[in-house]
């Protein structure tokens, strides 16, 4: 499905409906619904940073593995760090202010949500492929040498974490405590190294 929202082409995938969907039926947590919320206010962190700096993305593309901002501008014109950072930072405001919430009206949602958007926003700064710690850490080697090496070495760094997320699911499968959200994430790590940006 296609759609445009000033001037930004919208794109949602039927995998990612249906992953979502599976998703939802399978939960037994009731996690999920607060999980993507803290992802789109995540996301919403970068595109209001990219409005603000009059850096349009041309296009937002929500498939299975990920949400994908297609920008149509210069990265170094708009402030790469800036539009990178406000992701996680827009996390970190909610996780202060839930928090606060936590501890005037002693609301466990409200910590849990809170917890969520923590973990969204430490998740994202790992300095791997595909994540924002990633970019960062790509422009800061950047500086030092070119862009092409610096972007190499942090894919050897997400293939360590990756191999290193494994070896943590197999440990738990081992130990009687399986933990698939554990290999997820050594999957997804491995498949964000793989891939060139």
């Amino acid at each position: 499905m296609k759609l445009k929202f000033f001037g930004t082409e919208i794109y949602i995938s039927f995998l990612f409906c249906a992953v979502v969907c599976f998703m939802l039926v399978v939960d037994r947590t009731g996690l999920v619904v607060p999980t993507l919320f803290a992802v789109f206010i995540h996301e919403t962190g970068h595109l209001l940073a990219m409005w603000a700096a009059d850096c349009q993305p041309r296009a937002i593309r929500l498939i299975p593995t990920s949400v994908q901002i297609v920008r149509g501008f210069s990265p170094k014109r708009c402030g790469e760090v800036a539009i990178t950072v406000c992701g996680p930072a827009a996390n970190l405001v909610i996780f202060g202010v839930l928090t606060a919430n936590f501890y005037i009206f002693k609301s466990e949602q409200s910590l849990m949500f809170a917890l969520l958007n923590l973990v969204i926003a430490v998740f994202n700064l790992l300095p791997v492929s595909g994540l924002d710690g990633g970019t960062l850490l790509t422009l800061a080697i950047a500086h030092f040498t070119d862009i092409y090496r610096a972007e190499r070495i942090v894919r050897i760094i997400t293939a360590v974490f990756a191999f290193i997320a494994f070896l943590l699911g197999v440990y738990l499968w081992v130990s009687g405590t399986v933990n698939i959200s554990v290999f997820i994430v050594a999957v997804y790590l491995a498949v964000c190294g793989m891939v060139k940006r």
